[in-house]
């Protein structure tokens, strides 16, 4: 044990980090849903229509699931920011006077400046709309939106009307959650006015991470089949959103189902993948129970044989590596790789079973910032 220790003080520190750990399971609340609800934002977003890899990706269900995204192809590439402020009543919104809209608990006025390629063409869209939604401990129930201004300055809206409501989520979605919505949808646009009436069944079908290239991220898979009731026929669409716990969508596969087989339909077959940034716009003191900084704790039990714990604090929600090496600076395993993790304090458990005794060094990185802290295994 001696000689563990002298040796010590000659090695050479390396600067690195990673970890393997069990992906729990979020969840998602009125409370932090409505987290989202008055932030600044930036959004990067991405499709594809790679059938084959996609189709792949949709038959991944159940819970610790893990789906990649990094080996899609992406065609089209849009960027934006905005604001997002919320309010407690229609008045002052284009919703005002409107009994529909006036049921609505939270209106929600977005402001966004959309760049992207499309067919080798820049565009630029600048835009305001407002949803009217009704949210409680127990829903999330969509009442419609409004887009004043849409595409022609002062002189084109848009209204679209769910009546009596579009079922977004009802509380808490967890996996295997389930919820029905049945309504009417009017959509008022350059003179033209359409109705249908939508049935959706949704279900929480998985739970894990996916993989994208800008980190690894800890979603509910939330599958929304839509069906369009024409009288004749009825036409069926699959959605499934990979979504945060602040219930935004951060990757989505869409496809269509042809009415007369009931299988997918390879001609409308879509991915998206949405890296959204948010910050408050009405900054708040953090709660007590949030760290004051970030922290990496000495392990426990130190000595350990074979499997010890590692404690960290965030004080904000940060992409996250935990790494272990060696005295000569190798990395001998990642614990935790490039994965969004929220605010709090998150306890790892490693196992060093495949490692021979020794000091190692274990190190986070979050936030641009790089802490290590030294553990000794005995066998």
């Amino acid at each position: 044990m001696r000689r563990i220790i002298t040796s010590l003080s000659h090695a050479l520190l390396a600067a690195l980090m990673f970890t393997t750990v069990a992906t729990a399971q979020i969840q998602l609340t009125r409370s932090s849903i409505e987290l989202f609800l008055n932030a600044e934002f930036t959004n990067t977003s991405a499709t594809s229509s790679e059938v084959e890899k996609i189709l792949q990706l949709l038959e991944i269900k159940g819970g610790v699931q893990t789906w990649d995204f990094t080996d899609l192809e992406m065609d089209v590439t849009m960027t934006g920011d905005g604001r997002i402020e919320t309010f407690s009543s229609a008045v002052g919104t284009p919703g005002e006077g409107d009994e529909h809209f006036e049921q609505a608990t939270h209106v929600s006025r977005s402001e966004a400046n959309i760049k992207g390629i499309i067919n080798g063409e820049e565009v630029e869209v600048t835009f305001t709309s407002y949803e009217f939604s009704i949210i409680t401990d127990e829903a999330y129930t969509i009442l419609g939106a409004a887009v004043p201004d849409f595409l022609v300055p002062d002189e084109m809206e848009m209204l679209i009307y769910d009546r009596p409501g579009q079922v977004k989520y009802v509380f808490p979605v967890t996996y295997e959650s389930a919820w029905g919505s049945e309504y009417e949808e009017q959509s008022i646009f350059g003179g033209f006015d359409n109705t249908l009436d939508y049935i959706e069944e949704v279900t929480v079908d998985g739970w894990g991470e996916i993989i994208t290239p800008h980190g690894t991220f800890e979603v509910l898979r939330v599958s929304r089949l839509s069906k369009i009731d024409f009288g004749f026929f009825v036409m069926e669409s699959l959605e499934v959103d990979f979504v945060n716990e602040n219930g935004l969508p951060l990757a989505t596969i869409s496809v269509g189902i042809d009415p007369l087989t009931g299988e997918y339909d390879t001609g409308e077959v879509e991915a998206s993948l949405n890296v959204i940034t948010t910050s408050t716009s009405a900054p708040r003191e953090p709660a007590p129970e949030l760290p004051a900084r970030l922290t990496l704790h000495q392990n426990y039990p130190n000595p350990f044989n074979p499997s010890t714990q590692i404690t960290y604090d965030l004080a904000e929600a940060s992409i996250v590596s935990l790494e272990m090496y060696s005295l000569t600076g190798t990395r001998v395993q990642s614990v935790i790789d490039s994965r969004y993790q929220q605010a709090g304090t998150h306890t790892v458990t490693v196992d060093a079973s495949h490692l021979a005794s020794g000091i190692y060094f274990y190190q986070l990185r979050a936030g641009g910032q790089v802490l290590t802290r030294q553990m000794a295994l005995v066998k």
